[in-house]
């Protein structure tokens, strides 16, 4: 029988513990699995399930993104696993990923999904800035948290790569020490290398979205914290401070 790949294309990839692989050992078998959805929008949503005393999120998407990225280019599932890898490859926490994979029919994706391990004992930033978290009252916690996301993004940037919605909601701190919280970079399907001016203002933007809410939260001194750890200096040079300038000014 003649076999047509371009067809019909399946790809799995298992990464996790021997202990998981019978309930992570498809993608039919995981979306059967029960949990409780936590979001949805147009072309996905994540739930949230239990296997043991482990929780789980699974995204599924059924759809590979909106408009012309449903059919060209790397789709936003693809997008999400290969980036989560990348930033682990960069030394940068991520929720650990124990599968991922797709189902496609002429090209186009079908089905997919993505399932990481629960952060234990994590929030993300928005949230906690939402709920007035005393964390931030903390300085030694604070400062930990904003050396560890200027480190990240520097990381990111001086390898060429854009995040593209880095904002507090895709950040998760460890709430379980307040002395030594951990930073988390996740939920980022359209983060990649870019190059010439979309490099300069992708890395502009990525840090006017952190902005946006740290002037809101933090003090100035704070958000120079933040500036100075991600520039490797502690006096700005005029080159730093326009970048600052245009950072201040991108939604403007």
């Amino acid at each position: 029988m003649i076999s047509f790949p371009w067809i019909t294309h399946n790809s799995w990839s298992f990464s996790g513990k021997n202990e998981e692989r019978k309930s992570f050992s498809s993608i039919e078998d995981i979306i059967a699995l029960d949990g409780i959805v936590v979001s949805r929008d147009k072309i996905s949503y994540v739930k949230k399930v239990t296997h043991g005393t482990t929780n789980y999120y699974v995204k599924v998407y059924w759809r590979g993104g909106n408009g012309i990225r449903r059919f060209i280019g790397r789709g936003r599932l693809r997008g999400e696993w290969e980036n989560l890898r990348y930033f682990t490859s960069l030394g940068i926490r991520t929720p650990r990923i124990v599968a991922y994979g797709q189902q496609a029919k002429y090209g186009m994706l079908k089905c997919g999904v993505l399932v990481t391990q629960e952060v234990s004992k994590a929030e993300d930033m928005l949230r906690l800035s939402q709920e007035n978290s005393a964390l931030f009252e903390d300085k030694q916690w604070l400062e930990n948290v904003i050396v560890q996301i200027a480190d990240y993004t520097r990381r990111l940037h001086h390898n060429g790569f854009v995040h593209w919605d880095l904002k507090w909601r895709n950040i998760l701190v460890s709430t379980q020490s307040i002395h030594e919280p951990y930073v988390y970079f996740f939920d980022c399907p359209l983060g990649k290398r870019r190059y010439a001016w979309l490099r300069k203002r992708g890395a502009i933007k990525d840090i006017a979205c952190l902005d946006k809410i740290a002037k809101k939260i933090l003090s100035d001194k704070q958000r120079m914290l933040f500036f100075n750890h991600y520039g490797g200096t502690d006096r700005l040079d005029a080159k730093q401070k326009r970048k600052i300038k245009q950072i201040l000014n991108f939604f403007n």
